[in-house]
Formats: C-alpha cells, sequence, structure tokens
C-alpha cells in the first residue's frame, strides 16, 4: 500500500527580510524534485513580500498549492488569546474581519484561494474553523488531534490532519549523520503510515535563520518600529543544510509506494459530499441504541458514519416527523451541526408527558436550524435537560410506539453523561496552552477555549475515504 505524503511549509518569518530567499530555495527545491508542496502562508508575509519586491520568491512559491497561516501569526492577540474572552459567535465574527482579510491578501498575492488553515504555534480554537468554513477553508492542517495515526478526523466541521514529522529536527544532528537518520527514520514513518497519509513539514525561515524571531515572545507586542529581524545562520551551514535536504527529497523521489498529494486533493478524497439520507434501517439502528450507550459517533449499516451532533440532529427530525404525522419517517436528512456552543446543562432525573418531550423536540429543532449548533438547555415541560438527556428520551418515545400504536403516556428523562467519548480522550481530556508556546504570555490558560474544544467534541467522528462509502 502506498503512502500519500505532503509536504508542507509553515512560511510565516515576515520580520527577517533575509528569510525571503529560504522561501524561494525551499519552492524551487521541491520543483526541481517533481513535487508540488503546500505553503501556508502567513497573511503579512505576503504583505511583506509584496512590499520588498520579492516577486522572484512570490512565482516560486506560486507553483505550489497555497495555504493559509494566520494573518499576524504571533502578534498578540493572537488567536486563542482572544478567543478565550469572546462568547462563540463573537469570537467568529472576529475571525471572519481579521483573517477574512489575511487570506485576501495571501490570495490576491499567489492567486489561489488557499486550500487549509495552519495554527500560528499553538493558538487555535474551534471558532476559528468556523469561521474558515465560512472563508471556504475547509482543511486544519497541524491539528492538534487526529482519530488514529494517519487518518483524518471531523472536528466542528473541518478536516483536521497533523503533522507528523519535519526537516526541523534535523538541525542540530551531527552533519555526517544527518541524511542517512533522515531516511531512516521516513522509511519507518511510511511503513507506519501505509495505506494513510503522512505530512513533513518545516519552517522555510530556519534554513536560514539560527532561531525564530523573538519580538512577540511571552506577550510581547513592540510596535512595529521595534520589529527585529532573527539571526542568521553563517554561510557553511546553510549550504550543508541545502546539500542534505536536496539529497533527502532526491531519495524520496525515487521511492516506490510514495503518492505525493497536497491539502486540495486529500481533501477531495474525504470530502462529505452532498446531504446524506438516513433509510429506516438506519433511523431504527439510532432509536434502537441501549439506553446506556455512550455519547460517542456511530457506525451505521452501509458504513455511514454519525457524530453526536449528527445523530442528535436525526433523532429529532424524526421526533418531529412523528409529531407531526403520527409515523415514523422514510428518510432523514443528517445535518452537520456543531455542537453546544455553552455547557450543557444536568438533567434532574423525572418523568415527562411524551406531548412535552415532543414540543421539546420541536423547539430544539428550531433552534439547530437558527444557530447550526446543537442547543446546550432544551425545556422539557417544567424541567431543562442538556441534549444527550434529551436524545436518549427521544429514543425511549419512539421506541415505544414502534409497534405504530401510541407513545407511552409519560417518558423517562434521566440524566446523561453530557461529554462525548472523544473528548475523554488524554489528548483531549489533558489538553493546555500553557507553556506550550514561547510566544503565549506566561500566565495564559485559555480555560474559555478548551471549553469550546470539549463542547465541540460532538462533532468528532473519523473520516472516511468517498470511494469506501456507501
Amino acid at each position: 500500500m502506498s503512502t500519500r505524503l505532503i509536504f508542507s511549509f509553515d512560511s510565516e518569518d515576515y520580520e527577517t527580510p533575509s528569510a525571503d530567499a529560504a522561501e524561494k530555495w525551499w519552492a524551487e527545491a521541491m520543483s526541481r524534485h517533481g513535487f508540488t508542496a503546500c505553503a501556508c502562508v502567513v497573511g503579512e508575509l505576503a504583505r511583506a513580500l509584496r512590499a520588498r519586491g520579492r516577486r522572484d520568491v512570490i512565482r516560486a512559491m506560486s507553483r505550489h498549492e497555497i495555504a493559509f497561516h494566520s494573518n499576524m501569526h504571533s502578534a498578540h492577540p493572537t488567536w486563542a488569546e482572544y478567543l478565550d474572552v469572546l462568547d462563540w459567535e463573537s469570537g467568529v465574527r472576529r475571525a471572519l474581519e481579521e483573517e477574512g482579510r489575511g487570506i485576501a491578501d495571501v490570495r490576491e498575492t499567489f492567486g489561489q484561494q488557499p486550500s487549509a488553515w495552519c495554527k500560528p504555534g499553538a493558538s487555535w480554537g474551534p471558532q476559528i474553523a468556523e469561521a474558515m468554513r465560512r472563508l471556504d477553508v475547509p482543511v486544519f492542517a497541524d491539528s492538534p488531534f487526529e482519530w488514529a495515526s494517519g487518518q483524518p478526523l471531523w472536528f466542528a466541521n473541518a478536516l483536521f490532519l497533523t503533522y507528523h514529522t519535519s526537516f526541523d529536527r534535523y538541525f542540530s544532528v551531527v552533519p555526517s549523520q544527518r541524511l542517512e537518520q533522515m531516511k531512516e527514520d521516513f522509511l519507518e514513518l511510511c511503513d507506519r503510515h501505509a495505506g494513510t497519509y503522512l505530512i513533513m513539514y518545516t519552517h522555510p525561515c530556519r534554513l536560514v535563520t539560527a532561531s525564530f524571531p523573538q519580538n512577540f515572545t511571552a506577550g510581547a507586542n513592540p510596535p512595529r518600529t521595534q520589529w527585529r529581524p532573527a539571526p542568521c545562520r553563517d554561510r557553511a551551514e546553510i549550504a550543508q543544510l541545502q546539500g542534505d535536504f536536496d539529497a533527502f527529497l532526491d531519495y524520496v523521489a525515487r521511492l516506490p509506494n510514495i503518492e505525493p498529494t497536497t491539502y486540495r486533493k486529500l481533501y477531495r478524497e474525504f470530502a462529505p459530499g452532498p446531504v446524506s439520507w438516513l433509510d429506516p434501517v438506519q433511523i431504527r439502528r439510532l432509536i434502537d441504541k441501549p439506553d446506556d450507550a455512550p455519547l460517542a459517533c456511530t457506525v451505521l449499516p452501509g458504513g455511514t458514519v454519525l457524530s453526536p451532533a449528527e445523530e442528535f440532529g436525526v433523532l429529532l427530525k424524526s421526533a418531529v416527523e412523528f409529531a407531526g404525522a403520527g409515523r415514523m419517517p422514510n428518510r432523514v436528512a443528517v445535518e452537520r451541526l456543531l455542537g453546544p456552543l455553552h455547557d450543557p446543562v444536568a438533567a434532574a432525573s423525572g418523568d415527562a408527558p411524551s406531548q412535552a418531550v415532543l414540543d421539546a423536540c420541536l423547539a430544539a429543532d428550531a433552534e439547530c436550524r437558527t444557530t447550526g449548533a446543537v442547543p446546550a438547555e432544551i425545556v422539557v415541560g417544567a424541567a431543562a435537560v442538556g441534549p444527550h438527556a434529551l436524545m436518549k428520551a427521544v429514543r425511549r418515545l419512539l421506541r415505544s410506539s414502534q409497534t405504530g400504536g401510541a407513545p407511552s403516556r409519560t417518558i423517562a428523562v434521566r440524566p446523561a453523561g453530557e461529554l462525548p467519548e472523544f473528548a475523554k480522550r488524554r489528548e483531549v481530556r489533558d489538553y493546555r496552552f500553557q507553556n506550550t508556546w514561547s510566544v503565549f504570555p506566561p500566565d495564559f490558560l485559555g480555560c474559555q477555549v478548551m471549553a469550546a474544544i470539549r463542547r465541540q467534541s460532538w462533532t468528532a467522528k473519523p473520516a472516511i475515504r468517498a470511494d469506501s462509502r456507501r
């Protein structure tokens, strides 16, 4: 089985003019060896290249696929910093305004709509995924999560892809050992990723810079007039790195079972396509799930995979149809809902009239259509419940009417864990911002952004290739 390989650039150093030559070298080296790389370009770098008259660099990079790496990268406040003090829609709106400008500058400079977006450092939030979806940039490169090693993830309705290795990790390897170490490590990774994808990235600037610029370290935010470039490597070291990396690219280009690809091509493999419709067998499978089933993605007959948020929408629509027509639907459309935008309430234990549950479904379905998200709180009779508790109550109601008769007069409403199983994974459960990126202020915790990530775990599900779906 082949390994689909992406070479990805984090093109971000707009403070160091001499780093422009590194961007050009990498672009030309990739072209020379027959690779189409993916350059994730910061909006300010696109503007700086134009201002510095580096049309040669722009032309070289334009031969590759262009992605987006934020408007200002490290300048404060970074994404996570401003998202942490805004509600969901305000955060999305700010991202649309600021990142929309950056995307427009990148698109104008390189003549391409960006194919993907890459987080600056460790700074991100699910509101950015929603903003990028609206801006027609559907792929998150360098995401912190994937479903399994080499298997993409749908999260907040974006395709999440993870970086797996880098050229940068070999900067400090003894030069006499560097090339062989790169080859050995790469072959091992390809074996592990056979049949899946593998991303190898670099910061092109680091070919010539001895470190990253330090202008925004630890929350510093000096005015533009005080920005200072990064220190540079000596010419001998740069030439040595160029020689090794060029030889490595030549080696990879000759390997069998390597299928070079790009973010745009990979997205086409996994794109959701037109609206999916569930048939009666699939709908019944959702209704018949055990009451103690965890809040997790569901695989249905035919290979359809639903996130918890999508399952919530299907159950609601089934109940709404039942309330209106007195029968189960023949088919139900799957809506790609977001997870709750606020922390779900915890349901109290009790019984509710069947009509109260149906009324709650009607109200919740209307809220889904208005907000595009799973409601955090739904009123059932005199009580408020969370979405998972309502899902369980709806299943009980619809199961009680399977034979075509009237449903039970009352339906048990019981507390349910409102945290999806995906949020309990170690990498999600233990996710943090503090001490993950030198640019963050030392006391930055990002608690509100982390809460939003956990809530959007309602949207998590494995990405399945279109040719594997029915």
